[in-house]
This record gives structure tokens, sequence and C-alpha cells, in this order.
């Protein structure tokens, strides 16, 4: 397996679950997608309150929820089973090692801490605290030396505050790079961009005009 060098929040592996491009995320990332474990923990014991899980996790639960509750619209109902049952297969990816988490070292804590602190987070140049996902994303990126990817526009702020020139990655680019790299042509692009848009992902900007 190659070397992990991208720290993934939950924004980027859930619409990649969302539209069953997995397996077009690990060519990209190198065979092998690394997620702090507030995004994911595959420990997690069932009998945990939902807000208290890990992110994707949560949204599992909330898309199960959904699907089951009869006031919703039979077309919406449909579409969250769907949903749930996509980003189920990130415990797949995890038994087959794709899916590495990480936790945080007690200096990424303090971090996190800062970040997530609407007093702390000045210091980044922000005006709201991140969210605990996208701040152990950038406090893992900065500390072991990974690329960051996100379309968290607070959290690539804050990256900047810290080093203007750290590399990152957005969904945009990486479907731009997975043309480049021949694994998708333009068209399919734009259209794995639209799913995503159309289950809410928000990006306006196709990868290609």
């Amino acid at each position: 397996m190659e070397r992990l060098n991208t720290i993934v929040d939950t924004v980027v592996i859930r619409y990649f679950l969302l539209v069953e491009e997995e397996d077009l995320l690990l060519n990209l990332l190198g065979q092998a997608v690394a997620v702090p474990r507030v995004i994911y923990d595959p420990e997690e014991d069932n009998d945990v309150p939902e807000l208290a899980r890990s992110e994707i996790t949560r949204s599992i639960a909330t898309q199960q929820r959904n699907s089951r509750d009869l006031a919703r619209d039979r077309e919406i109902r449909v579409q969250a089973e769907r949903n749930a049952t996509r980003l189920l297969s990130i415990h797949r990816l995890h038994a087959d090692s794709l899916v590495i988490v990480l936790d945080l070292t007690e200096e990424e804590l303090r971090i996190v801490s800062s970040l997530t602190s609407p007093s702390g987070c000045q210091a980044f140049g922000l005006k709201f605290p991140l969210g605990a996902g996208e701040a152990a994303c950038l406090a893992i990126a900065v500390s072991r030396n990974y690329v960051l990817a996100t379309d968290d526009n607070d959290a690539l702020k804050a990256l900047a505050s810290m080093n203007s020139s750290y590399p990152y990655i957005r969904i945009r680019r990486m479907l731009i790079d997975a043309f480049e790299k021949g694994l998708i042509a333009k068209d399919e692009a734009n259209r794995i961009h639209s799913e995503m848009r159309r289950l809410g992902f928000r990006d306006s900007v196709p990868p290609f005009e």
C-alpha cells in the first residue's frame, strides 16, 4: 500500500460515497483514505447517542431515520435509504484497510481546541469556529505533512493563515485530476459533480465548461 499523504474531511468522503465513486477517490489518493476518528469511528457502539457519534455514522443514522419517516414523500424516503446504503460501504472499506482511522496527538488536540473555540479561532483569521471534523483534518495535515482534502472555505482560510503555500485539494480539482490522469472523461467528471450537487454538495462551478 502506498504511503498515506492525504487527510480527507467529511464532505469529501461523504459525497464520493454517495455517488458510488469511492474507487475513483482511492485511485486519486493512492489506494487508501485517511480520516480522523471524529469523522469515522469503526469502534463506535450502537448505543452511542446520535449526536455523540462520528460524523459519517451520524450521517448514516440520519439517512436511515429519514428513510423510515412516513411524513416524507416516498421519493425522499427511497433516496434516503439509498444514501444510507451507500454511506454504509465505509465499513467495508475500513475492513479492507482502504479507510485508515487516525487518532489525534496531544499537539493536534491543542490545535483542534483552538480551531473549534469561538475565541481561539480568531488567531486563524476566522469569525466562527470550525467544526470538529474540519479542525481535526487541518490539525493532522499541518502536523504530519498531509495534503488536506476539503471543500470547507473556513478550513482553507485557517490553513492559509498557518501556511499560505500549504497543499490542499478540493473535490472539483480531484475530478479534473481524474481526467488528466486518464481515469475518467470530461463528461463523466461533470456528471459526477452534477450528481454530487443534486445530493447537496455546494459547488456551482463544474469541473469542465
